[in-house]
């Protein structure tokens, strides 16, 4: 075994790549070696360590078979390189990466970044899935949790124990990487959705309320940014995607690698979530860029959000409120805006970016090594 080697895992290269890179290079900066897993996707080119495909670690393969496939996979990969910590993140890899870094007898860490679908889901679906996670987080060292409410909620019901947890302040952000852009010159406010097409995520209220807001008299003009996920049950089809765009009640701008200038053309960035997010980075992103934020009173989003200063919450599902919301920012003078936006902007840099999340990560080496 490598003292000086950990091993990233991941639900995709894209994962990877957008989300861990600072990461990747933090820890190399430490002087570890760096390995990563996840399955392959176009991004596998672009990560600068050693990668390794996952071609068993399917969406929506949910067989004992290819399960044990999936495990078996990851058990091999983990003897072959021989780290000294598994790190895994998405819920496919903190379930099925814990059995094989348990069959290996490798330490491991799971970051949970929100409790997703499975926590969005009917009392009943949560209650069953309960015993799957149990069974598969007990062979953690440490779990790291994004927010209060997923860690509080988790150890009270036995799924990880009280010294198995960890509070982190968020995913991190890279500040620089999304600074602030000129303000957007156009005359009419402009509203940006960005993230995957999930239902969860409250696009349809996104729609409803641009439609709401409308009616109301107030010009604005509202965006959405993103994809669908084909393998994820809450996703969007992409006939009534486009459905929206060609009535005029959004315009649909596709996906793109690279969000800044969407985000720079944009006054606040909105999200009516009702999905169990983590910590949303679309949110971050635009803060750090001195954008508005409006999202909904939900776990993930309320540590965020600043409301009155930096942006404001609304209750999810509640379509009018989100427009009445709305309706308030577009009547924002361009001096409130930006006073809200620079506030945004700040409360980033002192509590979210990676300066301040970075050095989490290295910590809980530290208790393991």
């Amino acid at each position: 075994m490598s003292p000086r080697r950990i091993l990233l895992a991941a639900n995709s290269a894209w994962n990877l790549w957008n989300y861990r890179r600072a990461l990747i290079e933090a820890y190399q900066r430490a002087g570890l070696e760096v390995v990563l897993a996840a399955p392959s996707d176009r991004f596998q080119e672009r990560l600068l360590a050693p990668f390794f495909p996952l071609r068993h670690m399917k969406r929506g393969h949910f067989s004992p078979a290819s399960l044990l496939l999936a495990v078996n996979e990851l058990a091999h990969l983990i003897r072959r390189e021989r780290p000294s910590l598994c790190l895994f993140f998405t819920t496919s890899l903190n379930l099925l990466g814990n059995w094989a870094a348990h069959l290996t007898r490798t330490p491991a860490v799971s970051v949970v970044e929100g409790l997703g679908y499975a926590g969005s889901a009917s009392l009943r679906w949560r209650w069953a899935g309960q015993p799957v996670f149990r069974a598969a987080l007990r062979h953690a060292h440490r779990v790291l949790f994004l927010n209060s409410d997923d860690l509080s909620e988790m150890v009270a019901q036995g799924i990880v124990s009280p010294k198995q947890a960890l509070l982190v302040p968020g995913p991190g952000v890279d500040t620089e990487y999304f600074s602030p852009q000129p303000a957007p010159t156009h005359q009419q406010p402009v509203f940006l959705y960005c993230g995957r097409l999930l239902k969860n995520k409250g696009v349809s209220s996104f729609v409803q309320a641009a439609r709401a807001v409308r009616a109301a008299g107030i010009e604005a003009s509202f965006r959405l940014l993103g994809g669908p996920d084909p393998g994820n049950p809450a996703s969007l089809r992409m006939r009534e995607v486009m459905r929206w765009h060609r009535e005029g009640a959004v315009e649909y701008l596709g996906s793109a690698d690279d969000v800044r200038p969407y985000i720079a053309a944009a006054d606040a960035i909105v999200l009516p979530t009702h999905y169990r997010e983590g910590m949303p980075r679309a949110l971050l992103e635009a803060m750090s860029m001195e954008k508005i934020a409006v999202a909904t009173e939900v776990p993930g989003c309320r540590e965020v959000v600043a409301v009155g200063q930096t942006g404001f919450l609304v209750p999810p599902h509640d379509v009018q409120a989100l427009a009445q919301t709305l309706c308030e920012v577009a009547t924002l003078s361009a001096e409130q805006r930006a006073a809200m936006g620079r506030a945004a902007r700040q409360r980033v840099l002192q509590h979210f970016s990676n300066d301040i999340v970075l050095p989490h990560y290295l910590a809980v080496l530290e208790t393991l090594f």
